[in-house]
């Protein structure tokens, strides 16, 4: 039933905006993004809900007003970034899979929220679309990045690309690493079927990644900090 009312919530949510996603259309690019941010924060916190995902905060503290990031964090499940949206900042911008951008209304709905789409098929093309996400990094997108690059669906992770610690470099951007604990209970250790789960969502101190030397040494200090709030 969990797993029929969440995604029938979700449903009915899209179609319910589905107006006022017409009339965005029409708007300057400053209200896209902040009207789409609070409808995804709405929708975000709601199919939590209705799912019965109870998500326990720490660390609040090391997020500062008025500071932007580059939000990095392990990726257990679809619900990964729900979590995000709801209970850490509705302003995230993520780097998505191209073929996300052709799906109707979604791939909208993400270009609203300057998400950044790459083709990881075309290498070239991908480089392109990184260091586009690095400038709206600096310009002050919080941006959100899973180095893993996949789900874990587990309490393993997988190995680290570099591209966060990269981007980072490059911009000058700190990094806010954070470690999702559980989240792969919801649905992913169901089979596809969603049930209630309990969540941590750790949020460590902020690493400045012009106290690395490079970014290998940045990449793994990352990795290690989150790896640690899974122990």
């Amino acid at each position: 039933m969990r797993t029929i009312a969440s995604f029938g919530y979700a449903g009915l949510y899209l179609l319910k905006i589905f107006p006022k996603m017409l009339w965005l259309r029409h708007q300057s690019e400053p209200i896209k993004y902040h009207t789409t941010n609070k409808l995804a924060e709405t929708l975000a916190k709601n199919t939590l809900k209705v799912a019965g995902t109870k998500v326990t905060v720490l660390g609040l503290e090391h997020k500062e007003q008025g500071e932007n990031y580059l939000y990095l964090s392990n990726h257990q499940g679809n619900f990964d970034i729900p979590i995000l949206l709801a209970y850490v900042e509705k302003d995230l911008s993520f780097i998505s899979k191209k073929s996300l951008e052709n799906i109707p209304l979604f791939g909208e709905w993400m270009a609203n929220k300057r998400c950044v789409f790459i083709n990881q098929d075309k290498p070239r093309e991908a480089i392109k679309q990184l260091q586009s996400a690095t400038k709206r990094l600096h310009e002050g997108t919080p941006i959100s990045l899973f180095p893993e690059g996949h789900r874990s669906k587990g309490t393993k992770m997988r190995e680290f690309g570099n591209s966060g610690a990269r981007m980072s470099k490059k911009s000058g951007v700190k990094v806010l690493p954070i470690t999702i604990k559980d989240s792969y209970k919801i649905m992913e250790k169901q089979n596809g079927k969603i049930k209630p789960a309990e969540v941590t969502v750790i949020i460590h101190p902020a690493i400045n990644p012009n106290e690395y030397e490079s970014i290998s040494s940045l990449n793994q200090k990352i990795e290690k900090t989150i790896q640690s709030g899974l122990s």
